[in-house]
């Protein structure tokens, strides 16, 4: 037997909690011109992370997450940052946060449910404030792999917390990340508590920062309460970054001091005297020790910067209050790019009431094998690796990298395998891709295309040959697609590409061997959005989309042959749904079938059959049917 790798995390502090240095210091730390705008911001961050609580307890602002405590990791690590890089944050990265420039009122409208809050007006690289736990790694590894690309000397540097560290994102975001030698930072901040699960029944790790060892990335824990410590680790982590190193994951070790959030009371779980006890480690008093040590503060500037901060806090506080409530017609203003006619028709009702750069493929096997149905064939080696991307075997990376890679210029195309693993990347293609625009009012989007082969008629076993359309086509911001010929896959698949937002392409599986069709490779995009009519009737409207408008084809053939006029309409954007052209086909036939392979109840045939007789009653002669 023997060893084939050894490891060693290494943890770093150089300030211990009475702010007395326990060795040499590194050169930032023994100059006050940059240590004292750090502990400002330290100060500023606790100012008003006391007034946001004082607002929720008086029915002012919403639920909001404390970062007491904590104040160190945010300065240390975002003051090491260029403006450039891309910040990816949790919930609890206030501190971070208002270094990269995102004022205090924005970050309370935030907080009291206003989506205009994410809109920063300075750091507009930055994504918004992340809830679905640990989703953003696989973002920042996205955005990581688009500067990369690009040769662009930035980095992503992605904050989450020690529960989200054993969530499948983080460990599937950090692969990526590792495997593409992408520029990224993570920071886990390890306050000991995931709400009220404790560090110790969230992972047997010794260390939270040895889970970079599984990526083959470095891993480095410090002392989360040192803002000299975090600060020196960080700034030589995204050095190392940007001059095309490996990423780093950093565990900063900290406490929180407060609950979990305003709807949390952590005395429930918590030992008081522990908490006490954690208090002499806080990181506020640690530095301004030091900086009393250097000579650079004291009891008069102490004072004058609490007097700033309590004045800066209630002005923006009183900006937030002054904030103007969102008219009717802002929930449609960011959903999509241009509107599309049904949702202009939503909005026109509600107010009666009250380009980027090309990007690449990726996905499992697209590049040298081209692909399980070799629908990407020869790609790779006529645009190179770096464009056709062989990624792991990993659905939810695979779409959450894809969202950062988009909203940082590129245009990615990911592909899933089969339409059966594309649950795991749920969570992603709806909480984040299909919402970006909106949550951002704008400033960033996510003009992404998903493919994955959907259907049956193969033979193939379980978990490949879903028809998941209706459930995705329940997503507002998501627009979803499903070709039914070669001609009008090319076609529409190009103008899901140039389409600002996010592009749900389902590709039948029979269609790939069902028949061949000649496709002039000419640019030329198919609209999105509308419904096509292949074929002219007057009797009877067959309603379609899919593999199975072959089939309703060949029925309109036999119908024709008995003397029955069938109109045959390839419905093709099945969201947003162009009813429109359905009614007036019917207007003049008096009879609709719809046909499609999906599960009949609560498929996209009752939607249609529903507008029918909402909108279209009186011009049926008989009901409508569903063949399915």
């Amino acid at each position: 037997m023997s060893t084939v790798a050894r490891f060693q995390i290494d943890h770093v502090r150089f300030l211990d909690p009475q702010g007395e240095a326990l060795g040499p210091l590194p050169d930032f730390a023994r100059d006050p011109a940059q240590l004292v705008p750090m502990y400002r911001a330290m100060y500023l961050t606790r100012s008003f992370d006391a007034k946001a609580i004082a607002l929720q307890r008086t029915g002012k602002l919403g639920t909001f997450a404390s970062a007491l405590g904590q104040e160190a990791i945010g300065v240390g690590v975002a003051s090491a940052m260029h403006a450039e890089d891309a910040l990816f944050p949790s919930y609890r990265e206030h501190a971070a946060q208002l270094v990269r420039g995102v004022r205090i009122e924005e970050s309370l409208r935030y907080w009291g449910g206003d989506e205009r809050g994410s809109d920063f007006a300075q750091a507009r690289h930055d994504f918004p404030n992340c809830v679905p736990i640990g989703t953003q790694v696989c973002h920042a590894a996205g955005a990581a792999y688009a500067f990369k690309l690009r040769g662009e000397a930035r980095a992503a540097v992605c904050f989450l917390g020690d529960g989200g560290s054993s969530k499948g994102d983080f460990y599937e975001g950090l692969n990526f990340a590792a495997v593409w030698n992408a520029p990224l930072l993570i920071v886990v901040s390890n306050n000991q508590w995931a709400i009220s699960v404790p560090r110790s029944a969230q992972s047997a790790t010794a260390t939270l920062a040895q889970k970079a060892i599984a990526a083959g990335v470095d891993g480095v824990q410090v002392d989360g309460n040192d803002l000299v410590a975090v600060h020196h680790v960080a700034r030589e982590a995204l050095a190392k970054a940007r001059a095309g190193g490996r990423p780093t994951l950093i565990e900063a070790v900290t406490y929180r001091l407060g609950d979990h959030t305003t709807a949390d009371d952590a005395s429930r779980y918590r030992d008081p005297a522990v908490v006490q006890e954690q208090w002499s480690f806080e990181p506020l008093t640690r530095l301004r020790n030091h900086l009393v040590g250097l000579g650079a503060w004291g009891p008069d500037k102490e004072e004058a910067l609490a007097r700033e901060c309590t004045e800066t806090v209630s002005a923006a506080v009183e900006a937030y209050l002054n904030t103007p409530p969102p008219t009717t017609a802002a929930m449609f203003e960011h959903l999509f790019a241009t509107l599309p006619a049904a949702l202009v028709a939503q909005r026109d009702e509600a107010l009666r009431f009250a380009p980027r750069k090309a990007g690449g493929l990726l996905g499992e096997d697209i590049g040298a094998n081209g692909g399980v149905f070799r629908a990407t064939v020869g790609l790779q080696q006529r645009f190179g690796a770096g464009r056709v991307v062989d990624t792991p075997l990993a659905e939810t990376a695979i779409v959450g990298t894809a969202i950062g890679m988009a909203a940082m210029g590129l245009r990615p195309v990911a592909e899933i395998q089969f339409s059966g693993f594309l649950y795991p990347a749920i969570d992603h293609l709806i909480n984040h891709a299909a919402r970006l625009r909106n949550r951002t009012r704008g400033r960033l989007t996510c003009p992404l295309v998903v493919r994955t082969p959907c259907g049956g008629g193969i033979h193939a076993p379980e978990h490949h040959s879903e028809s998941p359309e209706a459930m995705l086509a329940h997503t507002p911001g998501l627009r979803v697609v499903m070709p039914s010929s070669p001609a009008r896959a090319y076609g529409l698949l190009l103008a899901a590409i140039r389409d600002p937002d996010p592009v749900m392409f389902l590709e039948p599986t029979r269609m790939y061997r069902l028949f061949r069709q000649e496709v002039a490779d000419d640019g030329e995009a198919l609209p999105l959005d509308v419904c096509f009519t292949l074929r002219g009737g007057t009797d009877l409207t067959l309603v379609s989309w899919g593999a199975m408008l072959h089939e309703t084809q060949a029925a309109a053939d036999a119908l024709a042959t008995e003397g029955i006029s069938a109109e045959v309409i390839d419905v093709a954007t099945l969201k947003p749904l162009d009813l429109p052209t359905i009614l007036e086909s019917v207007a003049r036939t008096g009879r609709c079938v719809i046909v499609h392979e999906a599960a009949r109840t609560a498929g996209l045939g009752a939607e249609i059959a529903a507008g029918l007789a909402e909108e279209g009653l009186y011009s049926l002669l008989a009901p409508v049917q569903r063949v399915t």
